[in-house]
């Protein structure tokens, strides 16, 4: 018995293959991925905006120390100073109790000692011979304290 091979071939139509899936819409993942990126995104802009503005006065002051005049440079001290700390605590400090504040601030005290200078500066005429001094303990009194940082008590 031979068969041909005509006699076993089924009228078959062709192989028709489906479309290639889209990339839209996207599966849930990729919309999570996106909501992702765009609040971090958010947040580092909102982070950058506040530290920007929590930053200003104390570059301003940095640009406006005088360098040559001590009492110009310490009534700036002490405008920064509001900017930071509250106005009940700063607003009250004169003579030693200012100079006390400012030391303890920072690592290391730069104005208690020099405090009989700092009121020649303030209320005589007389010219002190390290103003250049005075003025630049209130510039490393600003790049060092402020912003404020938690002290442990």
């Amino acid at each position: 018995m031979t068969s041909s091979n005509n006699d076993t071939v089924l009228p078959l139509n062709d192989l028709h293959l489906p479309d290639v899936p889209s990339w839209f819409p996207l599966a849930w993942g990729w919309w999570a991925t996106a909501a992702a990126v765009v609040l971090v995104f958010l947040l580092i802009t909102v982070y950058l905006r506040w530290q920007k503005k929590r930053l200003a006065p104390k570059k301003t002051a940095l640009l406006l120390i005088p360098k040559e005049k001590p009492a110009a440079a310490i009534e700036l001290v002490r405008q920064v100073a509001l900017c930071y700390y509250p106005r009940e605590q700063i607003a009250q400090l004169t003579g030693r109790d200012w100079y006390v504040f400012l030391d303890s601030q920072i690592d290391s005290p730069l104005f208690e000692s020099n405090f009989e200078q700092w009121q020649k500066v303030l209320y005589s005429r007389q010219a002190v011979e390290n103003s250049n001094e005075l003025v630049e303990h209130c510039s490393q009194w600003v790049n060092q304290a402020l912003p404020p940082k938690k002290r442990r008590a």
